[in-house]
């Protein structure tokens, strides 16, 4: 006969002798009336176990099952993960934490022929954090070994969390999760991954330049009359900022892009004078490949004691590998002078060269 769907042997060592001691007597009984029955025990198909938040790796260190630098990372808007380590065997191997697990001196029946143990564990620490909270309906995720399946509503698999499962030699392991109604995924077998939103894995979200200062004077005449200002003196700096996602618009950028948002401020009037700067024409920014074109520019005036600051916002959407930026600033004259409607031309202007990188 044959015995199958037997549950792991997780007996203390005192009932593994009692039971040994029964199977002994058993044989020696039936053997009086003929030939005893035989059997093999086995861990049934199928047979799962979980642990939540062990807080080491279970495999051993330097263990080919272990993922190396970035390749079991996996980061969403509202998630951000990474596989420890993945390992499949026909025998609890020596090294590995399985404490965690089944508890001290751990014993499995082995599985059937044709199937093996496969356990995956996801890292205490990934090193990375999710941007956004997930609210309700955002987020869902998968982990399948085989026929084997794990479903998360809401969430991901757990820093530290184990699975451990009976399945078929070989069976496919893979993990998928949607953010947002974008799918990333990985074959933990093969090690590779698919669907990534590039940009959250490369480079960081804000970036800043340099603070711009310069001074400028001017003149004009009209008739007998000479208007002149000395050491206009302006000061700006560009803030950056670099996406894929943003909450209440969802996703502002394709897989393999990035949109970029640079903003900075210039003192529009002061003192009775105007220096509203062609901004399209004083303001430019470039990457690897050359100029940007703005997919929208805005601005935005804030009244102070006799003055207006005006702060520019434009948008640009990039590849998402690109990095490094150059920006090129040369406020031009005239300055105005409404009272006495005359605009007076400039001296001293530069351009002003500035690098920016999200590296």
């Amino acid at each position: 006969m044959s015995l199958k769907d037997i549950a792991p042997a997780h007996r203390p060592a005192l009932r593994r002798s009692a039971f040994a001691l029964l199977a002994s007597i058993a044989v020696m009984t039936v053997a009086a009336c003929g030939a005893p029955p035989t059997g093999t025990l086995h861990t049934r198909a199928g047979y799962t176990l979980t642990s939540d938040e062990v807080p080491v790796s279970v495999c051993p260190e330097g263990d080919a099952s272990r993922f190396v630098d970035d390749e079991g990372l996996l980061i969403g808007a509202h998630f951000a993960l990474r596989v420890e380590c993945v390992a499949s065997f026909d025998a609890l191997p020596e090294g590995f934490e399985f404490d965690y697990l089944f508890g001290e001196d751990p014993s499995l029946y082995s599985p059937q022929p044709g199937y093996e143990f496969t356990l995956i564990q996801f890292s205490s620490e990934p090193g990375v954090e999710a941007p956004f909270n997930a609210e309700a309906g955002e987020l869902a995720a998968t982990l399948k070994v085989g026929e084997q399946t794990w479903d998360f509503d809401g969430e991901v698999p757990a820093p530290g969390e184990v699975f451990f499962t009976v399945a078929k030699k070989d069976a496919p392991v893979t993990l998928e999760v949607v953010d947002v109604e974008r799918a990333q995924t990985m074959d933990l077998r093969a090690r590779t991954r698919d669907g990534l939103i590039q940009a959250l894995y490369t480079g960081n979200s804000v970036a800043e330049s340099e603070v711009v200062e310069g001074k400028v004077s001017g003149s004009a005449t009209r008739g007998s009359y000479e208007y002149s200002f000395d050491d206009w003196r302006y000061q700006t700096q560009f803030f950056m900022s670099r996406e894929a996602f943003r909450p209440g618009a969802g996703w502002v950028a394709e897989p393999d892009r990035a949109l970029i948002t640079v903003e900075f401020g210039w003192l529009q009037s002061a003192n009775g004078l105007e220096w509203p700067i062609d901004v399209n024409d004083a303001f430019k920014i470039a990457d690897a490949d050359g100029t940007l074109t703005p997919l929208s520019s805005e601005h935005v005036d804030e009244d102070l004691t006799d003055a207006v600051w005006r702060t520019y916002t434009f948008t640009y959407d990039v590849p998402a590998e690109s990095l490094d930026y150059t920006i090129s600033f040369h406020p031009k004259g005239p300055v105005k002078w409404p009272a006495e409607d005359i605009d007076m031309p400039i001296t001293g202007d530069k351009n002003h060269e500035l690098a920016v990188s999200f590296a």
